[in-house]
């Protein structure tokens, strides 16, 4: 009779010689195969078995052979863990930095820092004799180091995160579809500098086309979708000009209730409502707030005479248009709408089409999204 015993060990077995009897043979194959020999016929027996790092029993009885094992600590050097050393916090390899820098693409900076083209420096202002050569692609440098090519000074790191306060008719994209590019729309990468574009800084999200408001750049795609994902829930706060007189307890319950719209049902936290002077101005031509994806809701014929109010609410979702949808089906057609916050970060007075640096308390929020 043969029998396959299935282990992890990688030592051969030794059997104490007493214990052998009712065993022909016993013989050690592969690190995870044991094949034992054994007589026609014995009676129940516990065999001893030796291994190195491993206690084991043998039982055979009529039926086949039954194996049981037990891992303990072994003492062999091929098995202790190998300690990793801890990573440095807080450094970047320096290919990395400099194409967050808008030096140029990660190919190309891998190349400058083999040719051994960067020096790096405590402070901007440091002597030539106290700047450090780096010596490769692979060397990590702190993101906001003193970094020069050639001997000239680089620019700064480039901020995690930029506020843009969107003006009206400005597409929330880096760059227009090609079939509506004799439209001449305008877009984000024509306010965004060429050096942030270079390093990869890119739209948290998107504004409507005809919404004005805080919009983010980010330069890290992790943060990018933190900020977005609705498990996240990150706020996001709109001021609505709606057409009518809204009823604030009313619409507070509709809203918290969930909304129903041809993409879901969507909630929203009703902050305010208050009375309004309505829109600034009505656009000279309505056909400029569509584009061919736009559904029935949002192309109903826009009254902008009449009453108006303005609604301040919270949401954590974004999508397409949803804050216009759910508050048209509230009864409420939104005739102008403006983003003012997005978590931690406000709009403030920042002009329109202007841009700004995070604040401290901005950023170390930001910083905490990424832990």
């Amino acid at each position: 009779m043969k029998v396959i015993i299935s282990a992890m060990l990688s030592t051969m077995f030794l059997l104490r010689p007493a214990s052998v009897r009712g065993l022909s043979t016993f013989a050690s194959c592969s690190s995870s195969r044991y094949l034992l020999r054994t007589a026609p016929t014995q009676l129940s027996r516990t065999y001893d078995v030796y291994t190195t790092g491993t206690s084991a029993a043998i039982t055979k009885t009529n039926g086949g052979v039954v194996m049981s094992m037990s891992s303990s600590p072994s003492s062999s050097s091929e098995t202790r863990k190998k300690k990793t050393p801890k990573k440095k916090k807080g450094v970047q390899r320096i290919d990395k930095v400099l194409a967050d820098r808008g030096v140029g693409t990660r190919s190309q900076t891998f190349e400058i820092a083999k040719a051994k083209r960067i020096t790096m420096a405590s402070h901007p202002d440091a002597p030539h004799e106290e700047r450090t050569r780096i010596k490769g692609p692979k060397e990590k440098v702190p993101p906001d180091a003193a970094l020069f090519l050639d001997g000239n000074l680089l620019p700064s790191a480039a901020p995690l995160l930029l506020v843009y306060h969107k003006p009206k008719f400005v597409l929330s994209v880096m760059e227009d579809d090609k079939k509506y590019k004799d439209q001449e729309r305008k877009h984000l990468g024509q306010v965004l500098s060429a050096r942030y574009k270079r390093c990869g800084m890119h739209p948290v999200g998107r504004l409507d086309y005809d919404t004005t408001g805080l919009i983010l750049f980010s330069l890290e795609g992790k943060l990018t979708q933190r900020l977005l994902h609705p498990k996240r829930g990150v706020e996001k706060e709109y001021v609505a000009t709606v057409q009518g007189k809204a009823d604030e307890e009313k619409l507070k319950q509709m809203l918290s209730d969930g909304v129903e719209t041809t993409d879901g049902t969507f909630s929203a936290q009703l902050l305010e409502v208050t009375p309004s002077d309505g829109p600034a101005s009505a656009p000279a031509d309505d056909e400029m707030l569509w584009d061919e994806e736009s559904s029935t809701e949002d192309r109903a014929q826009m009254d902008y005479s009449g009453e108006h109010s303005d609604v301040r609410l919270i949401v954590t979702e974004g999508k397409y248009r949803m804050v216009r949808r759910i508050l048209a089906n509230c009864g409420h057609p939104v005739v102008e709408l403006r983003r003012e916050r997005h978590g931690n970060v406000t709009l403030g007075d920042l002009a329109v089409g202007e841009f700004r640096d995070l604040k401290d308390e901005e950023l170390e929020w930001a910083e905490s999204l990424l832990k």
